[in-house]
């Protein structure tokens, strides 16, 4: 298994990242035809305008009956498997640049496998839509990212140096969630 705690760098946001990132739920929903699975486009290059870490983040929710077959079925397509990798509830698997399987655009791809409408499901899509309605929250997060890519070149640090930020964002996406639309 290779070391999660991968280099990063940011790039800034690219259009092309939504459409990619509906391709890319399409085919995992595709190949995961026969399970009961929903599949969604998370993480920031879901953003418009947010800069992001150049890699398309899917996430396929399914009861944890069927976790492990949705993850073999996975692991078949050229995707590495590295467990919850440090989230509980998670089954995290990537595909990079030069891994076989690898498709003809290269783009980085990672996987989250959680319960279907469970607390990561929900969470993972709130936090993408809040970003996606609130300017201010983009351009806070995207500070921090910055700031957090500026000091720590590898994923586990960086996300450390901006888990505040995330934590504020989630805290404000959630009230915001609660609050009855004026």
């Amino acid at each position: 298994m290779s070391d999660l705690d991968e280099p990063i760098h940011l790039a800034p946001h690219d259009p092309a990242w939504a459409a990619r990132g509906r391709e890319l739920a399409e085919a995992v929903a595709a190949a995961l035809g026969g399970l009961a699975v929903e599949v969604a486009h998370i993480g920031s290059t879901a953003v418009p305008g947010l800069v992001a870490k150049p890699i398309i983040d899917i996430q396929v929710g399914c009861p944890n009956a069927e976790a492990t077959a949705v993850v073999r079925r996975l692991e078949g397509l050229a995707y590495e498997h590295l467990g919850q990798a440090g989230v509980p509830g998670r089954e995290y698997l990537r595909r990079r640049s030069g891994q076989p399987g690898q498709s003809q655009s290269g783009q980085p791809v990672n996987v989250h496998v959680v319960e279907r409408r469970g607390r990561l499901w929900v969470d993972n899509l709130l936090f993408r839509d809040y970003l996606r309605s609130h300017p201010e929250a983009v351009s806070e997060y995207a500070a921090a990212k910055r700031y957090a890519a500026e000091r720590a070149p590898h994923l586990l640090a960086y996300s450390e140096l901006k888990a505040r930020t995330v934590t504020r964002i989630m805290t404000a996406a959630r009230a915001a969630a609660r609050s009855p639309v004026t």
